[in-house]
């Protein structure tokens, strides 16, 4: 939505052509620099415009009353999943960190590489399954991971119950315990 609002898709599209063969965060590096010189609040403002999909807030009560912490982890930026999460009411974010010059993005990219490096990993800046391990060693329990991309698939990897939410790719369903088209099937 954010590319389509500020005219980008296209260069977007170029980008992952250009850079299918590079680590993800190569890409992240370069979204980040089209976005730059854009005002925080003109972001914010496009991000909260999007509708969140049907049956979340259900599902996040269905995982909350059960005892789970809910995190998201994201490709995208902290200062969208911060709004996200306080609209959700969700315990933690894990995403990218942008440079700001007052209320522009400078183009720069904060997050430090952390990625685990597991086989098949596509090398995303933000490494979900090092979040997921993370809160495992901290939290205990049962861990569910949800995702619909690549960029989830180490994270779906190492989940206990694994769940490729509307997948995006066929990498996805296959290494997901179940599969559903809309969080009412989570529940």
């Amino acid at each position: 939505v954010l590319c389509v609002q500020f005219d980008l898709t296209s260069k977007l599209k170029q980008l992952d052509l250009d850079f299918r063969e590079d680590p993800r965060f190569v890409v992240t590096m370069r979204i980040a620099e089209l976005l730059s010189g854009k005002r925080r609040s003109d972001l914010e403002n496009v991000f909260d415009s999007i509708p969140l999909n049907a049956g979340v807030h259900e599902f996040i009560s269905f995982l909350k009353d059960r005892g789970f912490m809910v995190a998201l982890a994201t490709d995208s930026y902290k200062f969208l999943a911060d709004r996200l999460k306080d609209r959700l009411r969700l315990d933690l974010v894990y995403a990218n960190r942008l440079q700001f010059n007052g209320d522009r993005l400078t183009g720069k990219v904060l997050t430090v590489p952390g990625c685990l490096k597991i086989p098949h990993c596509k090398e995303y800046l933000v490494c979900k399954l090092r979040l997921l391990k993370s809160l495992q060693g901290a939290l205990g329990g049962v861990s569910v991971a949800i995702g619909d991309s690549d960029s989830d698939y180490c994270m779906l990897q190492g989940a206990d119950i694994s769940v490729a939410y509307n997948p995006k790719s066929e990498r996805i369903k296959v290494k997901a315990d179940a599969i559903v088209q809309n969080f009412y099937q989570a529940t």
